[in-house]
């Protein structure tokens, strides 16, 4: 007997049911990325109060990163064995807490810290959020959305986070800026306690986490991540550098050969035959390497050559993060009619114009001739281009590893970011002294290196353009049972 198929979007679940899912999962999202940015604009103040030297600040956003990125893929098969929501609630406890440290912390030993665990727990919540969201929706229409908004939550929850930190810094207390987490945390872990967001997933309690995979990944990424990140401090043709990132390789070189013997995986390496699946991690990574540059370097530029307050700053981040929320809903309708491959190759042209652009900035500059433009197509095209990347990352994969390969995007995000941040960091730092030496003002030495910085970007985002070009259409609508296509 043939069943019709449901009128809801739902595995199982009513309308409001799912819309309690997509409210709790993608308020959990918004949270965690808005701690990879919100911190930025409360540095020079955390600095003054807690005594942090000029080295060690960074690791206030780098200790975030670091573990955020490294455990992502851990914490998304975490979620596919031993319950998507429990490990969303083991994740949304630690951040939470983790929170609650950073906000009384009395030292930079405590902060750091502090942050580390946040990551650490983000790690855990994100992919689990992810995980969950692509199973409760299995209509092809009303996933396409629910994906489509994830997707846009990357930038708008990016800009968000400059926005709230330069606001919150001036009006309140940088501590405020961990604080502000402890009432959203507790709302959400209230929400997903409710029976609607009950983890149905039947599971093979027999099967074991892959515990070798997992310390070789994991202790490769964080090598890896960690050498590149300290080569803000030190050279890239140092023994250090040289000896992190070797010992890297290999630990990554064992996973691979662990993973295709292990008996349970870590992660099941068939998913990587699909190349929809290989080209949207590798257009996030870069793209990622792009868009946390500009958060970065502009936020600088504003702050320290053009001498605006943490307040103005962050509300001059505003029209990016309207426009991008406007051109995520243009690109979930316009994505079974015009297809992911052309969004995101569209997408990211439109991006990379916009960074271009930073080329012009000048000492002195105006907002609406100099940056406003840059805001304003970065947003458009990240806002066309994020939508797809999500889709085409986790659509074509069998409901059993959904979360290993929400980890997997995760991790692309997360690195990407962290590793390009750090080497367009290394770029700019480089070309500063050069400018300093030569005898320029240090505004003018700053907009040098901060150039060399968007020009790094630049080309970040233009090599994920043309990346887009080798993707499928992923304009069939997602078939739940057979796993093929957006």
């Amino acid at each position: 007997m043939t069943q019709s198929p449901p009128e809801t979007a739902t595995a199982n679940k009513p309308a409001v049911a799912a819309g309690l899912v997509f409210a709790v999962t993608c308020g959990a999202q918004f949270s965690v990325i808005i701690d990879d940015t919100v911190v930025a604009m409360a540095l020079p103040s955390i600095r003054e109060d807690l005594g942090f030297g000029a080295a060690s600040l960074a690791w206030v956003v780098d200790a975030y990163m670091l573990l955020f990125g490294c455990f992502l893929v851990l914490g998304g098969r975490c979620a596919d064995l031993f319950g998507r929501r429990r490990i969303f609630l083991i994740g949304l406890t630690i951040f939470t807490a983790a929170s609650f440290l950073g906000g009384i912390a009395t030292n930079p030993e405590t902060l750091i810290v502090a942050r580390g665990v946040q990551g650490l727990g983000a790690a855990l919540l994100s992919p689990a959020a992810l995980s969950i969201l692509v199973n409760t929706f299995t209509d092809a229409s009303d996933r396409r959305k629910a994906l489509g908004v994830w997707g846009g939550l990357t930038g708008i929850s990016g800009v968000t986070g400059v926005l709230l930190g330069g606001v919150i810094t001036d009006l309140i207390s940088w501590r405020w800026v961990f604080f502000v987490n402890i009432p959203i945390g507790v709302l959400l872990f209230a929400l997903a306690m409710a029976p609607a967001m009950a983890d149905r997933d039947e599971r093979d309690r027999r099967v074991r986490l892959d515990t070798t995979g997992a310390l070789l990944l994991t202790a490769g990424l964080l090598l890896l991540v960690h050498t590149v990140i300290s080569t803000e401090h030190r050279s890239w043709t140092s023994p250090a550098t040289l000896a992190g990132i070797t010992v890297a390789a290999m630990l990554l070189g064992l996973f691979g050969v662990r993973e295709k013997t292990a008996a349970e995986p870590l992660i099941r390496l068939s998913i990587f035959r699909n190349r929809q699946i290989v080209l949207a991690n590798v257009m996030m990574l870069l793209a990622a390497s792009g868009l946390y540059g500009i958060f970065f370097f502009l936020t600088q530029y504003m702050q320290l050559v053009q001498e605006w307050s943490p307040m103005r700053a962050g509300l001059s981040w505003a029209p990016f993060g309207v426009t991008m929320a406007v051109f995520s809903g243009l690109a979930i309708q316009l994505l079974p009619r015009v297809g992911g491959r052309i969004l995101c190759f569209s997408g990211l042209s439109v991006a990379t114009v916009g960074l271009a652009l930073l080329l012009r900035t000048s000492v002195g500059g105006g907002y609406v001739g100099e940056v406003l433009p840059t805001l304003l197509l970065c947003a458009a095209g990240y806002g066309l281009a994020l939508v797809p990347l999500v889709v085409a990352a986790v659509s074509a994969v069998d409901r059993a590893d959904t979360g290993a390969a929400s980890g997997v995007l995760n991790s692309g995000q997360q690195v990407g970011g962290a590793v390009g941040l750090a080497v367009l960091a290394t770029l700019a730092s480089s070309r500063l002294t050069t400018s300093s030496e030569s005898g320029s003002a240090l505004p003018q030495a700053l907009l040098d290196s901060y150039h060399t910085a968007f020009l790094a970007g630049t080309v970040l985002t233009a090599v994920a353009a043309v990346t887009a070009l080798g993707l499928p259409s992923l304009r069939t609508e997602f078939d739940p049972e057979t796993t093929q296509g957006v």
